[in-house]
């Protein structure tokens, strides 16, 4: 059978497959957005987040630099848990606000608008990295902070 472009493949175009999810997902509250997708948008919401976490700048380097993705990392010869975890969560935000205007706009680098009586300003870089904050959690080991200089 050939692969089609929703076919995930761990370790190549995803950290978690769409079973591995649906397990994970069964244990948390307030996953609706998860349990109402089909198959072929949760394959997609998977692959989408991997993307993301893999454009975060993380410690290290890869186990193997042959890998296609950024984990496992170090010694490690599978994907953490945790990893899994925030793929998992990364996805459910896409489902729920990744298609946003609010969103749409931050990523355009928009720093304020008005509409009628109501206005909104976001901070300098909104819109960019994770829209999970449970995914940044989940990462936090493997993320690279800023550091303060004096």
């Amino acid at each position: 059978m050939a692969e089609t472009e929703t076919t995930i493949t761990v370790g190549k175009n995803s950290y978690i497959d769409t079973e591995e999810a649906n397990e994970y997902f069964a244990g948390r509250l307030h996953a609706e957005s998860w349990g109402q997708a089909d198959n072929e948008t949760k394959e997609k919401a998977l692959k989408q987040a991997t993307k993301i976490i893999d454009r975060q700048p993380l410690r290290g380097r890869k186990t193997n630099p042959e890998q296609e993705l950024a984990f496992p990392r170090y010694l490690d010869t599978e994907i953490p848990v945790t990893v899994k975890e925030a793929c998992c969560e990364e996805a459910l935000a896409l489902l729920e606000r990744g298609n946003n205007q609010r969103r749409k706009l931050q990523q355009e680098g928009v720093q304020s608008f008005s509409l009628g009586n109501m206005s909104e300003t976001y901070a300098a870089g909104a819109g960019k990295g994770l829209l999970s904050q449970e995914a940044k959690e989940l990462l936090q080991p493997w993320l690279l902070g800023g550091v303060f200089i004096t």
